[in-house]
C-alpha cells in the first residue's frame, strides 16, 4: 500500500471518536457516517484467524487503541500474540479502511480480498 494511502486511513481511524461523538450529537457530515461504517466494518472482519471470539475482540480493541492513540506495542499491554503478528494485524486493519473506502486502485483490492479469504479459509480448518 502507498504510504500517503497508508497515513490518510490512519488519520481517519485517529480521527473515529470525535466522529462517533458527532454522530451521536446529530452533527455529522455524509461523510462521517461512511467513514465510520468502513472503520467498524473493517475492525469487524480484522483477525480473523483467532478462534475465540474474547481473544479476537481483545485483539480488534488493541488494535484500534494503538491506532487512535499512538501507542506502540511494546506499551499497549496484556496481547495474545507476538510483536510482528500484532503489527500484521494492526496493516490488515488500515488496508481494510483503505479498501472500504475505495482508496486502493483495483489490484490492491483483489489481492486484499483474496488474503482476507485465505486467512478465512484457514481460520474454518
Amino acid at each position: 500500500m502507498d504510504e500517503d494511502i497508508k497515513d490518510v486511513a490512519k488519520r481517519l481511524i485517529q480521527g473515529n471518536e470525535k466522529r462517533k461523538k458527532r454522530i451521536r450529537l446529530h452533527r455529522e457530515s455524509a461523510f462521517d457516517g461512511l467513514a465510520a461504517k468502513a472503520i467498524a466494518d473493517a475492525l469487524a472482519s480484522s483477525c480473523g484467524n483467532i478462534a475465540s471470539h474474547t481473544a479476537r475482540k481483545q485483539m480488534q480493541d488493541r488494535i484500534y487503541k494503538s491506532i487512535v492513540h499512538s501507542i506502540p506495542y511494546e506499551y499497549i499491554g496484556d496481547v495474545c500474540c507476538g510483536r510482528r503478528q500484532f503489527y500484521d494485524y494492526r496493516n490488515e486493519f488500515i488496508m481494510a479502511v483503505a479498501d472500504n473506502l475505495g482508496m486502493l486502485p483495483p489490484m490492491q483490492q483483489d489481492n486484499r480480498r483474496a488474503n482476507t479469504a485465505a486467512v478465512e479459509k484457514a481460520g474454518q480448518n
